[in-house]
């Protein structure tokens, strides 16, 4: 099985103009997209689709309604003249626990049929409920580092997440090839000067009834800490006096792709 379970710790650090900074322990899962129905069958604690200690729903994730991941994200890439040609993708990201989760950033790791990564989705959410997708490929963005096999992406922002960065701001992202370890390290710029740098690092441990057990032992309430966690530390920033920002008005792009994936889940059959 290439799905497993990474254990490691987030960091998020901002230097201008407060200074902030935290850490948490993490576990994260990575999903074969084409092994879902397997590990529905052979797990106990784990289900797609339906209600389980732990559950990975179609409708958590891009268009927000049932129909197959992967076939979405298929069609998403073929829209931006992507194609894998069989080849499979990895989803990082959280699975409901205990029936709730809420997953600040998915990636999907999008390969060719021999191993090489192509492209990167970026699924970001806010709490506001909304969401975006970020295609991060070498054909469109910066390249790619050869070097250890990382990868460099950018993109300019486009959705409103937090209401201390404003929408003058870029991302840039560097990945590592996902195996024994998971790394994903991310910088934002804003009016063109860099202020905060965030790191995902784990290790992998296979994906097993008994890790699921450890899991729900060790973090019992992994998902519901991340919402807290995210409104604690904004409760921090603003006590410091970050910036503030409103929540503006969804952006031409957010607008864009809403419609186009909405069209998109009825072409495959969503």
């Amino acid at each position: 099985m290439k799905s497993g379970i990474y254990s490691g710790e987030v960091m998020h650090r901002r230097t201008v103009p407060v200074r902030h900074a935290f850490r948490y322990p993490i576990a994260i899962f990575a999903l074969d997209l084409d092994e879902l129905p397997e590990l529905d069958r052979r797990l106990r604690w784990f289900s797609v689709n339906r209600p389980n200690l732990i559950a990975f729903h179609d409708h958590d994730h891009l268009d927000g309604g049932p129909g197959n991941t992967k076939a979405k994200v298929l069609a998403f890439l073929r829209t931006h003249g992507v194609e894998l040609d069989g080849g499979p993708i990895t989803l990082v990201t959280q699975c409901r626990m205990f029936g709730y989760v809420f997953n600040p950033v998915s990636f999907y790791y999008c390969h060719r049929p021999n191993g090489r990564l192509q492209c990167v989705v970026a699924e970001v959410n806010n709490t506001f409920g909304e969401r975006y997708l970020y295609l991060l490929s070498d054909d469109v963005r910066t390249g790619d580092n050869a070097a250890g096999g990382y990868r460099r992406y950018a993109a300019r922002k486009v959705m409103h997440v937090s209401p201390f960065v404003s929408m003058d701001a870029r991302y840039e992202f560097r990945f590592a090839p996902v195996g024994d370890r998971l790394s994903v390290f991310m910088t934002e710029y804003e009016h063109g000067q860099r202020f905060f740098a965030a790191y995902l690092r784990g290790r992998r441990t296979a994906l097993t009834d008994g890790a699921l057990a450890w899991l729900m032992l060790r973090y019992p309430l992994l998902t519901l800490r991340i919402i807290g966690a995210i409104h604690w530390q904004a409760l921090r920033l603003y006590l410091k006096g970050a910036p503030f920002h409103h929540q503006p008005a969804a952006s031409p792009e957010q607008v864009g792709q809403q419609q186009g994936m909405r069209a998109l889940a009825k072409e495959i059959g969503g």
